[in-house]
Formats: structure tokens, sequence, C-alpha cells
């Protein structure tokens, strides 16, 4: 189930602010349509919930022995494993610790060079791609809001756009990939 915090994470990233709960409730609907069953969600289980809250926190590695499928058909069991990644919180914490390094050409008696600026950029492209993951998942459009832009500018008035009524309704492919 999610706590308050999570939907606050979940706001940020896709270029809400809370003040717009009651305005427009698609995006607490769909955040609560993401729960399982039990949860009050329309889910059968929590998966949906622990992958969104992954992709907010992070994903720990995981190693387990699930049943596998060799390609004659057979069944074996096998080690499937899933490496660390990082999530949206820990992105943002990486930029904000890159100050540091700003002004800082080599390291360590010259022997590595660091590029702040450009480790920034790349962190804030990962940002995005993650946000739009997180918006994908709600079923959005896109996000709202650019939060990894230096000064966020609304992208889309309605990322929720799918509806007839909307002028870029479901037959603007172009518009709905962002063309």
């Amino acid at each position: 189930m999610y706590v308050e915090q999570d939907r606050v994470w979940v706001r940020k990233y896709v270029g809400y602010a809370a003040i717009w709960i009651q305005a427009e409730p698609r995006l607490e609907n769909a955040i609560t349509a993401t729960q399982s069953i039990a949860d009050g969600g329309s889910r059968p289980d929590s998966s949906t919930e622990n992958y969104i809250k992954g992709v907010i926190y992070g994903f720990a590695a995981v190693t387990s022995a699930q049943a596998g499928v060799t390609p004659n058909g057979s069944a074996q069991n096998g080690a499937f494993n899933t490496p660390a990644l990082r999530g949206l919180v820990q992105i943002d914490q990486t930029i904000a610790q890159q100050d540091v390094f700003l002004g800082a050409s080599s390291a360590d008696g010259g022997e590595v060079e660091i590029d702040p600026v450009v480790e920034t950029m790349r962190l804030k492209q990962e940002g995005r791609r993650l946000c739009n993951q997180l918006a994908r998942m709600l079923g959005m459009r896109g996000v709202r809001a650019d939060i990894f832009a230096s000064a966020p500018k609304i992208l889309d008035a309605d990322p929720w756009g799918y509806a007839a009524e909307s002028p870029f309704h479901t037959t603007d492919l172009l518009h709905w990939r962002r063309w």
C-alpha cells in the first residue's frame, strides 16, 4: 500500500503539485489503481506498485531460483538475477552532490579527470527516462513537466489526453508518440 510519501514522490516526478489533487483526480486514481485488490486497488497483487516504488527508490539486486525453460522445452531450475538499479531519489541526490566537483578538472594528482557537467547531464537524462517510465505505468502519455530541467515548464497541459474531448485525442498518433 502506498503511504503519502510515495504519492508525494510520484507527483513530483510526473510534474504535479499536491494542490491539484482535487482539480486533477486522474493521477491519484491511477496511483490507487496500481495497488493490489487487497489494498483497495485494481491489480491482483502488488507487482505494479512494487515496480513503481522501484523506479522511485531503486531496485535491490535479486538472485532467485525459479523454474526455467530450456530451448527444448524441458523445465529446469535456474538462477535468475536482477541487477541493482538506481531510482529517481538516488539520481536526485547524486545530482545534488555534483556541485562538490564543479570546477575540478582532475583529481588524485591528475590521474583521474572529472567532468561533473557531463555527469550531471547524463544523470538528468536517466532521470527523465525513469520519469517517463513512471508516467507510462500510470497510464499517462508522458510527464506533465520535466523536473530535471533548471526551470521546468509545463510540457503537456493534458498528459492524460487520450480522451476524445482532448485536442490531441488518440487518432493523433504523432502527438501521442511525441513526434
